[in-house]
């Protein structure tokens, strides 16, 4: 029988049927859930960074293969370095675009905190691969320990983006193009596209960017 690519055009729909994953994080997609459990942790870990001894990221064979385990030496290497993006989410939180530029990456105190983290693979889903769960296991200078699995990653139909998740992410990837009330006007002009009479103020809007 010949294939007819077209021959559902118009009554089935992948997005609907599939769903689609959008990336809360601007770096390697195998690494979010190890972030997603990071920033779990991080408001009980700040206060005791000083008595943190190790940090084991615990994850799959496929991520492992693909997540480097040293710091990054540029800016691309630490959208898939697991002890940058760990070290950066501990420090400083979600690791938006600001976390990948040369001034980030250098960063001291990233650095002191990357030193902590090393990568495993998890004995629990080691051999999983479509998926890509993490554990968070950290370790305190009295032996005492913490940890946090994460399964599935924000922007997945298990942990959809929140609404305002999906508006900070669209300001920081806006914020490279336009300013910040220009960003906050494209995007409310987006949520009721479906119910404008046209394009012509979207097309203002943009033209202005």
């Amino acid at each position: 029988m010949t294939y007819q690519p077209f021959h559902d055009l118009g009554r089935t729909y992948d997005i609907v049927e599939r769903g689609f994953k959008p990336k809360r994080y601007p770096c390697g997609g195998l690494g979010h859930t190890a972030i997603d459990a990071t920033l779990e942790l991080r408001e009980a870990l700040l206060p005791r960074l000083a008595d943190i001894t190790g940090i084991t990221a615990s994850i799959t064979r496929y991520a492992a293969q693909r997540i480097g385990s040293k710091y990054p030496a540029s800016i691309e290497n630490a959208k898939f370095s697991m002890p940058y993006v760990a070290a950066y989410t501990l420090v400083h939180g979600a690791p938006m675009l600001a976390a990948f530029t040369e001034e980030s990456i250098h960063d001291a105190r990233v650095r002191d905190a990357a030193r902590l983290v090393s990568v495993a693979i998890d004995p629990e889903f080691g051999d999983i691969f479509e998926e890509s769960p993490s554990r968070i296991i950290v370790t305190f200078r009295d032996g005492s320990k913490t940890e946090k699995l994460r399964y599935y990653a924000s922007g997945t139909p298990q942990f959809p983006l929140t609404p305002a998740q999906i508006e900070a992410k669209f300001t920081d990837c806006a914020a490279q193009a336009v300013d910040k009330d220009t960003a906050g006007r494209i995007f409310a002009a987006m949520q009721t596209l479906g119910q404008a009479p046209s394009f012509d103020a979207l097309w203002t809007l943009l033209r202005r960017g």
